[in-house]
């Protein structure tokens, strides 16, 4: 009993640090090696030592730690009691992990763990399954997926282009398998006769170094056009008084003011900047920044604010230039929608009231169409997402199904004033991760425009060019070169590591189940 609760705290100590190699830490290779000392300890396990469990601990307190944050925003912001804040927080956490305890329980029923390909193979293959399942069930929630602690890692960020997130999480995967299988090998004193099949693990892994080395050789996106000027505005706008009413008219000010002064092409403002419809926006200061549209040639503002139509209300992105009309402006409405946040899960409603936050009642945007900014080297598309869509790869490449009509350049505008101190608090270091492999994923510059930070400018290798000082209102004016090319994610999506799945299962259903 002793030994099991021992095992039970180790599982739990390596969870908490595996969730630090998403921002604080921020390193590939030690996820890995975390990763394998904990399914080695996993294969190991006795069935008396309840080794499904001791996987699920993992899990916990991988998100626990991982997504501490959301406490922020449910009592800091909404108010809502201390006790009920953390539950909420556990039982979010406990579903995702149940998505890799079952992964776990799958694999004791089936693999023994003695071969290499339990670990090379099925292991990363279920690791998957269970990745791909929280990303798409009910709505998804995919933060914190494993490839995006690898954005850093030189060995697989070639990888990102072509098999996206999910495929790079089960490369690091496979890495984590073979060293999961060298570390019971040698508890067990048994590597003797596993020579043959070291020398085969070793030259997978050389493979996929080697592959990862030259993938990142490969431009798929080329310069086009001239660099374009851009300014991001960060208002820094404490979260707590966002939607009073004097902050909102000083913040209207503030935004409507820095738009007209503003030299660069395009300029841009974070979500929500005019956290109301904006058919209430005042006409007079609009009219204000339409004169300046007009008077300089090739310029536009990009702002977040409240869509509204005669249905509904929509988290959107608003766009003004010299050619339209600020008062029925272009925009786009914000698709995927956060749970709870923006949409209200049904019988969740009581969750919501014990909140003091505006929130749900948005309407789901439809259009992915890029804006046009006019410039003298032709029309530069702007592809614009908000917030929580920064986190589905897939969706964005959705876009870039016919090159000549994509994004040349990506947008996100994000309020993260909602989960803490941007200095402090990691959802904003994970935050940046995801934009980074957003970045790779789809060969583009990547802009994030953040209420209090973390701002970036991101190159289409994923490297952060310029970042904001945090909790600061500033600027940042950057030059930013547009690309067009058509990357192999962007082409294909998911599709591969679905299809890499569906081998798995007819592969274990013929050799496993049907025995």
């Amino acid at each position: 009993m002793k030994q099991r609760w021992l095992r039970y705290g180790w599982m739990m100590a390596l969870g908490v640090a595996h969730a630090q190699t998403f921002a604080a830490w921020a390193s590939g290779g030690l996820q890995i090696l975390i990763l394998s000392l904990a399914w080695a300890l996993f294969a190991v396990a006795r069935p008396e030592d309840k080794p499904v469990r001791q996987m699920f601990v993992f899990a916990l307190a991988w998100f626990c730690a991982g997504l501490y944050w959301l406490h922020f925003s449910m009592h800091d912001i909404g108010g809502l009691p201390t006790v009920l804040s953390m539950l909420a927080i556990v039982v979010l956490c406990a579903y995702l992990a149940g998505f890799y305890a079952l992964a776990a329980w799958l694999w004791r029923r089936f693999f023994t763990g003695q071969k290499l390909s339990d670990y090379l193979i099925a292991m990363p293959a279920l690791w998957l399954a269970a990745e791909l399942a929280r990303a798409y069930a009910f709505g998804g929630f995919p933060w914190l997926a494993t490839g995006y602690a690898q954005v850093d890692n030189f060995v697989f960020k070639g990888w990102f282009a072509v098999v996206g997130v999910y495929g790079v999480g089960v490369i690091a995967a496979m890495v984590s398998g073979v060293l999961a299988w060298l570390w019971v090998g040698l508890r067990q004193r048994s590597l003797a006769y596993q020579t043959r099949q070291s020398v085969v693990s070793i030259l997978v892994l050389l493979t996929l170094v080697v592959l990862g080395w030259v993938l990142q050789g490969i431009h798929w996106g080329q310069a086009v056009g001239a660099p374009i000027s851009v300014r991001v505005v960060q208002p820094n706008i404490e979260q707590t008084i966002k939607f009073e009413r004097n902050e909102i008219l000083r913040a209207t000010d503030f935004a409507l003011n820095s738009a007209i002064q503003s030299p660069a092409q395009l300029t841009i403002f974070p979500e929500t900047m005019m956290p109301y419809p904006w058919n209430q926006a005042p006409e007079l200061g609009l009219n204000a920044l339409q004169n300046a549209l007009n008077t300089q040639n090739n310029r536009a503002v990009l702002i977040g604010s409240v869509g509204v139509d005669s249905r509904h209300f929509y988290n959107s992105g608003i766009w003004l230039d010299g050619s339209g009309d600020v008062l029925n402006p272009q925009r786009y409405d914000k698709i995927h929608l956060l749970p709870f946040g923006e949409m209200v899960p049904w019988g969740f409603q009581w969750f919501v009231d014990a909140m003091n936050i505006p929130l749900g009642g948005y309407g789901y945007g439809q259009s992915r169409t890029p804006f046009e900014l006019k410039t003298a080297s032709g029309a530069v598309r702007i592809g614009a997402n908000i917030c929580y869509e920064n986190v589905f790869g897939e969706e964005m490449a959705a876009w870039h199904t016919d090159d000549a009509r994509a994004p040349n350049v990506w947008v996100n505008l994000t309020n993260l004033g909602w989960f803490g101190d941007a200095r402090t608090s990691a959802a904003h270091e994970q935050f940046l991760a995801m934009s980074r492999a957003r970045a790779m994923e789809l060969a583009r510059p990547m802009l994030t425009a953040t209420n209090t930070g973390v701002s970036a400018q991101i190159a289409p290798d994923g490297a952060v060019v310029q970042r904001l000082p945090a909790q600061v209102q500033t600027i940042g004016d950057w030059q930013v070169q547009p690309h067009q090319g058509l990357s192999l994610y962007a082409a294909w999506g998911n599709l591969p590591v679905f299809v890499l799945l569906g081998l798995f299962v007819v592969w274990l259903f013929w050799t496993k189940v049907k025995k």
